[in-house]
Order: C-alpha cells, then structure tokens, then sequence
C-alpha cells in the first residue's frame, strides 16, 4: 500500500524526487494527524487526515472522509428553485447520500522553517465514491401516479494541485489552511429505480428515457432504459471542483 502511494504521488508531483539523497532520520513533530474542521460543520464530511514530514521541504499525506446520510448539497437553494413542481420538491427533500473520498498528497513547503510548517504548494489524488438514495415521481399519460424507489453509485477519480499554510500553535497543536486547491477528474455511474411500470405505454417509456436524457449537465453523458418494473440510467462526464478555505486542527508529534 505504501509503495502504491509514493508511485501515485511521484506521478502527479514531477518536483517529487530523490535526488537529494536518502530521506532524512525522521523529523521531531514531523507527524501531523488533523482533522477538517470546516467540512464537519458546513458539509457534514468527516476528514482525517496523516501527514508525515520526509525532510525539510517534502511532505506526503493521506486523507480519508466520509458522509453519512447527508442531504443534497444547497438543497435549500434547490427547492428555492425548483420547489414549485410537486415532484421536484419530493425528490430533492427525500434524497440522501454517503460519501467517501481517499486523497493522498504530496507538498512542497516553501519557507527555512521546514515541513510541517509553513507555506506549500500540492499536488494530490482523489478518489470519490457516492451513494444515493431517494424517490423519483413521475405521472404518464394514463394519469397513474409512480414513485420509483432510487439507488445509485457515483465513482470517480481526479487530481489537482493546492496552496496553503500550516502554522504550529506551541510544539504540539496546528492549524492548516487550505487557500486553493482546482481539480479535475472523470466520473461514471449508475442509477437504478424500481417501480411496477407494466401499465405505462411504450411512448410514455419512451418519454420517460427522452426527459431522463435530457438532463442538462455539460458534457455529461446520459443512457437511460425504462422497463416494465424498473428505470436504469448510466451517466459519465468530467468533473470539476475546488478545495478551498479549509481549516484543519492537526496534532504533532
């Protein structure tokens, strides 16, 4: 497993070499386990987070997060939006999803102070899992209300590159800034709904895989099949995000 991690890492971060001989005897306080703070309260995300110093300018990490149970992210903004329509508002309220992402990192601290401390730039990996759950309602022609129970899995993997700062509060506690961190990546996954459709015309099946499709996300692709008792949608596209404006408390030793 820790081999796997220095490859990853030494393929995402050119800078990520050797040259400068053996790695050092360990650092005192080279050890840091922090916790985001900022992701537990505003996106009920829990991240733990290893980083072990190499020398005075490398660093490597790995990060591990998890939701449970979580409601759609800006679901207030989404019923602001879309609450009108009956069954939008059922689907956004009933929705629930877990989340988990693993993040190994690799940083390059800039200042004499020397890993742990101070100002970084990274570079990283993220793998990301999702799992949802909720109700989509829909009526067809014949005016027969379905409620399809939906499960579905999103996966994906990217990676990106962060600015941030870590400062040492005393010899034991830190507190690390993540300013900015874009990434990229590519995500695919499969939505499932089971619901008894054998009363629904083939033009309404149809329909119902056209407004499926139809869903506008940039340069996702959506494939859509409605069957007598069920509804399958595979999705896959690019993704973008940001890491930004997290607040780590971290413990040394």
């Amino acid at each position: 497993m820790k081999k796997t991690i220095f490859i990853i890492l030494g393929l995402f971060s050119p800078c990520f070499v050797f040259s400068q001989g053996p790695i050092a005897s360990p650092i005192i306080g080279g050890n840091v386990i922090k916790v985001n703070l900022s992701a537990s309260i505003l996106t009920q995300h829990y991240l733990v987070q290893y980083e072990r110093a190499l020398n005075l300018n490398h660093s490597i990490g790995l990060g591990i997060g998890i939701s449970s149970g979580v409601d759609l992210p800006f679901k207030n903004s989404l019923l602001d939006q879309f609450g009108d329509n009956i069954d939008a508002r059922r689907a956004i309220e009933t929705t629930k999803f877990d989340k988990l992402t693993i993040t190994p990192e690799y940083r390059f601290y800039l200042n004499k102070k020397g890993a742990p401390i101070g100002f970084y730039l990274a570079t990283f990996v993220r793998y990301t899992k999702f799992s949802f759950t909720g109700d989509y309602v829909f009526t067809p022609s014949n005016d027969t209300l379905h409620t399809a129970k939906v499960k579905g899995n999103l996966n994906g993997v990217g990676g990106g590159a962060m600015l941030g700062v870590q400062w040492a509060i005393g010899k034991v506690i830190t507190i690390d800034w993540w300013m900015v961190g874009p990434f990229i990546g590519v995500q695919n996954g499969e939505f499932n709904g089971a619901s008894d459709m054998s009363d629904m015309s083939d033009a309404d099946k149809v329909k119902l895989e056209s407004d499926i499709e139809a869903v506008d996300i940039p340069f996702w692709k959506i494939d859509a099949t409605v069957s007598n008792d069920a509804v399958n949608a595979k999705i896959s596209g690019p993704f973008v995000g940001v890491r930004m404006f997290g607040v780590c408390l971290g413990v040394r030793f």
